[in-house]
């Protein structure tokens, strides 16, 4: 059984922290994800492109993202383990249509083993300033995996930079939440 075909909730096995959907090709899928979905291109964007943004500390990490080609980001959401092979199911299925660039669970092993009450999951997106398309995922995880409370999304740059709730407050950004939905 490959592990795109495995449950969260069914590994157990020790070291087996996260299943993944879509990244391990995540590159060879990308230039058809971005025509699908008519995102920008993450190695076309210029710093002359980048959108408004009045935080002089926001536009230098963005125009950082771009001059390092790090364009990536994440919806990040907790589901209860009595739900997350549900929404795990949905998202790969979205993911399969190439409505969603790649996404990644956390398993049974590791949230017992960090005594956690609720699974993480991540969605990808490949441009996290093509904010039109961050939002359509957004919205379509909401509305396609039932998903209620409100989700956040945080530019992959930001873990490369350290931006965390602490820093984001020390260095006036709005914590490490760039959208939410």
């Amino acid at each position: 059984m490959s592990e795109e075909d495995r449950y969260p909730s069914e590994v157990k096995g020790e070291g087996k922290d996260w299943l993944l959907c879509g990244l391990k090709r995540s590159g060879d899928r990308l230039e058809e994800y971005l025509e699908i979905n008519d995102v920008s291109h993450p190695e076309k964007i210029k710093e002359d492109e980048l959108p408004e943004e009045e935080e002089p500390k926001v536009k230098k990490i963005d125009k950082r993202a771009i001059d390092d080609e790090y364009l990536s980001g994440k919806w990040e959401l907790t589901v209860s383990p009595e739900e997350v092979d549900d929404v795990w199911e949905n998202i790969k299925r979205l993911i399969s249509e190439g409505k969603i660039w790649g996404g990644q669970v956390t398993t049974r092993w590791i949230r017992e083993k960090r005594d956690m009450d609720e699974h993480r999951i991540r969605v990808y997106t490949p441009n996290y300033l093509d904010e039109e398309d961050v939002l359509r995922v957004g919205n379509l995880l909401k509305d396609e995996c039932s998903i209620e409370e409100q989700i956040s999304y945080k530019p992959d740059i930001y873990n490369i930079l350290q931006v965390y709730s602490e820093e984001g407050e020390d260095m006036k950004l709005p914590k490490e939440i760039r959208y939410t939905v």
